[in-house]
């Protein structure tokens, strides 16, 4: 996709910047090397649909592994203070 200066000049209307007159050109060199870049990606990468392997879910089953409370001792008596079962802290805000 080639972009022109009107192109250019649409885009900077919709993203409500200037662009000034003799910063055109490079500006539109920079957005074509910038699309460039992006089309080769997208060459390399290619559309999941068309590849040849099966896309699957890589992620673990969310499984709870702790039961509510089980750890609070062992928290609590590595805190510096406690107090009726919580840590106590600073005070932050005065």
């Amino acid at each position: 996709m080639q972009l022109t200066i009107s192109d250019l000049d649409n885009l900077s209307t919709l993203a409500r910047i200037n662009i000034a007159p003799e910063e055109k050109d490079k500006m539109l060199a920079d957005m074509q090397a910038i699309l460039g870049y992006v089309s080769e990606i997208n060459d390399v990468t290619g559309d999941a649909t068309t590849a040849d392997h099966t896309t699957y879910n890589v992620v673990r089953e969310d499984i709870v592994t702790n039961g509510t409370g089980e750890k609070t001792d062992a928290i609590l008596a590595n805190a510096p203070a406690t107090q009726d079962g919580y840590v106590e802290v600073m005070q932050v805000l005065k």
